[in-house]
């Protein structure tokens, strides 16, 4: 296959079949493949007869055919090879050969009607002509056919006028064969060729004209209706030609006709160096701003410039220009107070800390009362409260500082104090100088202010100063604090542990531990679920550090909801393995009782995990605010309704234990430890820990001490009537898997904590 299509592709280059091939010479393709085609369809047809006749001539003893025909053979394969690189000659060469080929019949056949076959034969002449050279050859060889007619006419030989050549047996048959195949082969097979040279060049043409329609629509699409205003100059730069948009847009500037005109004359600011140029014109009684693009068009002859009116834009450029600036002023400027802000602050800071010769401070003082003062008086009358406190400062401050104001209820000092020991003098000085009382608007407005210093000594940024002086006016409520770096740092790091903790919910970094309680024989009634973080980046984090964090920061209901799920999760699998199942505690924060979805959420992890309420006791630590207190307790009425146990935590620390006691449905109440510690010592927690037992008795109400890490304070706590205990004397906190060993009855039957030796060896033993 690849074989016939490489022979494929070789006939048709040297036959040039292909319209697109072009030869050496500036000849048509069609025409050397229409020459090529008529040589070789003469050589190989006529062949056969040739051969024979040759053959015929041998045998009759007519000697001059052989010569003849090799004469003729060798003109036509000369003009074969010729016929790219000498076209022109090749041709002409082909129409001598076949007058010639004429006259030889006419000169050799004594016979009528064969001597006449030569003039029919000149009769091909005019359409070789037309096929190979044109129609002016043509025309010539059909004036010199007329004497082939008059030959033909008057049947005129040459025999009778030279020596008779003989004639073969069968020359009759072989020239009329001759003759048929080069008027019914040959010729028309170069016409063919012509002609699908011809309906190839009229589709060329009609797709030309296709195109050359479509460029003109383009052209009068993209200038001549285009709605900006475009000009076509040439290398002298006269313009050639110019758009509707562009006489419309300039009006009388553009001379009508502008052809011929050089561009200098509409622009003479645009030169032949200018490729784009912003000219202003007064046309029409109005200020106009033209743009002026030049670019090249691809013949590279000619330039079109574009004409815009840009004058909105100018008129916008300006009109920016001039609020950019308005802009800067306000980015340094505080309009509702009429006072300079912190931006400009910390400029003069930079600026004036390189010439100062003594310790910059910065001075932030705060109105403590402002959120009164706004929901008394009104939002618009702190800005001017400020005002005034400005004022009175800058009249005892004078030039030796910078008053501006650094947010809605602070404002700032900056001043240079040359001696460091009269520093907090000229503070407090400063201070005291503050009015207790603002007159605005017949107004008396009582007004309490504290402050914050920072100084530059640890060469931090001036941005950097000023935040510390904002930190530390908010460290504590004293009249004046000074900025320390380990409370600042206390706060950076707060910060970054609330950033990692967050990570932690996701990162799965949280674990839980679980630390059993007892009744007072040692029999495990349950555990608690204590929240343990393992830091990748800081480590161990004690609860104690990011509890506190997490309430600070409000991660404690995220915090919360991961224990709900992870504590359910983990019940169903001890359910799942067969275990014993004892209710699991988890700390309830009030915040998380303020949440309105707190209950459904719940609700939804027992269902989801299918383990019955019972299994979940909730401890609501008695420190715990809650910002709706109604609500709450109706939250926590409708958990208990569905059988979750209500425990109060850390009762006798706080101050609303008995309210809480009375208001929710608590279950257990626990003792907190400061309570238990040696109270077979401490006769007056002894007492305080008795009242509670006897009022949870009254309640019915299970008591349950925590924190016991003695066995003694156990006797004396079971001596009290209390029967529940959790802490260290009897088990330390521990993981799912140790818990699940001592769930396990068929392990540990009757088991009894604190764990013996024996016990405590199988359930630290690894499975």
């Amino acid at each position: 296959m690849i074989f016939i299509a490489k022979l494929k592709q070789q006939f048709s280059d040297y036959f040039y079949l292909r319209d697109d091939n072009l030869p050496v010479t500036n000849v048509e393709a069609w025409r050397i493949s229409a020459l090529r085609i008529m040589l070789v369809s003469i050589i190989l047809l006529c062949a056969i007869f040739v051969i024979q006749s040759a053959w015929r001539s041998v045998i009759e003893r007519v000697a001059y055919v052989i010569p003849m025909a090799l004469v003729f053979y060798i003109a036509l394969s000369s003009l074969l090879l010729i016929s790219r690189r000498f076209y022109t000659f090749s041709a002409y060469c082909l129409i001598g050969l076949i007058i010639v080929a004429a006259v030889c019949f006419n000169a050799t056949h004594q016979h009528q009607v064969l001597s006449m076959l030569g003039p029919i034969v000149m009769y091909s002449t005019p359409f070789v002509a037309f096929i190979l050279l044109g129609w002016k050859l043509g025309v010539l060889c059909i004036l010199l056919n007329i004497a082939p007619l008059y030959v033909l006419i008057n049947q005129l030989t040459l025999a009778d006028y030279i020596t008779p050549f003989p004639v073969q047996e069968h020359a009759n048959y072989y020239l009329h064969v001759i003759l048929f195949v080069f008027f019914n082969v040959c010729i028309p097979l170069a016409i063919a060729r012509s002609s699908i040279a011809a309906k190839r060049g009229n589709q060329f043409n009609i797709e030309r004209n296709n195109i050359l329609h479509k460029q003109a629509q383009l052209y009068h699409a993209l200038f001549v209706e285009a709605r900006t205003a475009k000009i076509i100059i040439d290398q002298k730069r006269k313009i050639i030609e110019a758009n509707d948009a562009a006489y419309a847009l300039l009006l009388s500037n553009l001379p009508t006709p502008c052809v011929g005109n050089e561009i200098e004359s509409v622009f003479p600011e645009f030169t032949v160096n200018s490729s784009k140029l912003v000219v202003n014109r007064t046309l029409g009684a109005k200020m106009k701003v033209f743009e002026l693009s030049a670019q090249p068009i691809n013949d590279e002859q000619h330039t079109m410039v574009t004409i815009q009116d840009v004058s909105a834009k100018a008129l916008l450029h300006k009109t920016l220009a001039v609020q950019t600036q308005v802009r800067q002023r306000q980015k340094l400027y505080d309009e509702s107070a009429g006072l300079p802000n912190r931006q400009w602050l910390e400029n003069k800071i930079a600026l004036h800390d390189d010439q100062a010769s003594g310790t910059l401070f910065v001075c932030a003082i705060k109105i403590n009362n402002a959120h009164f003062i706004e929901q008394k008086y009104g939002f618009l009358y702190l800005p001017k409260i400020l005002k005034k406190v400005a004022e009175i400062l800058n009249q005892n401050v004078g030039e030796r500082g910078f008053i501006a104001i650094l947010d809605k209820y602070t404002l700032g000092i900056a001043l240079t104090i040359v001696e460091a020991e009269k520093t907090k003098s000229a503070i407090h000085h400063i201070i005291a100088s503050l009015p207790r009382v603002v007159q605005i608007q017949q107004l008396s407005m009582h007004i309490d202010c504290k402050a914050g210093v920072a100084n530059n000594q640890s060469n931090v940024s001036v941005n950097q100063l000023v935040n510390n002086a904002l930190h530390a006016v908010t460290v504590n409520d004293a009249l004046i604090n000074y900025y320390e770096t380990g409370s600042h740092q206390r706060f950076i790091e707060h910060q970054e542990i609330s950033i990692l903790l967050n990570e932690a919910l996701t990162n799965e970094e949280l674990y839980v531990d679980y630390q059993p309680k007892v009744r007072g024989d040692g029999t495990l009634i349950g555990m608690e679920a204590l929240l343990r973080w393992n830091s990748p980046v800081i480590g161990r984090v004690s609860p104690g550090v990011f509890i506190p964090i997490a309430e600070q920061s409000g991660l404690v209901l995220k915090l919360t909801h991961w224990l709900i799920n992870h504590v359910c999760a983990q019940i169903k699998q001890w359910q799942g393995q067969g275990l014993q199942a004892l209710p699991v505690a988890i700390n309830i924060s009030g915040p998380d009782l303020d949440q309105t979805d707190f209950k459904k959420f719940l609700i939804n992890c027992v269902v989801e995990h299918d383990i019955k309420p019972q299994l979940l006791e909730l401890e609501l630590t008695e420190s715990a605010k809650t910002q709706n207190i109604p609500d709450a307790i109706e939250t926590v009425r409708y958990l208990a309704s569905f059988g979750f146990c209500i425990t109060l935590d850390d009762f006798g620390v706080g101050y609303s234990g008995l309210s809480k006691l009375t208001n929710f449905p608590v279950q257990r109440v626990k003792i907190d430890r400061q309570f238990i510690k040696n109270i077979q010592r401490d006769s007056k927690n002894a007492q305080v820990v008795e009242a509670i037992v006897a009022m949870c008795r009254v309640f019915k109400i299970d008591v349950l001490a925590e924190g016991v890490e003695d066995l003694r304070e156990v006797d004396c706590l079971l001596a009290m009537g209390c029967a529940s205990f959790q802490g260290f004397a009897f088990a330390k906190p521990m993981g799912k898997d140790q818990i699940a060993k001592l769930l396990n009855t068929s392990l540990m039957p009757n088991l009894k904590l604190p764990l013996t030796s024996q016990t405590a060896s199988l359930v630290h033993k690894h499975p």
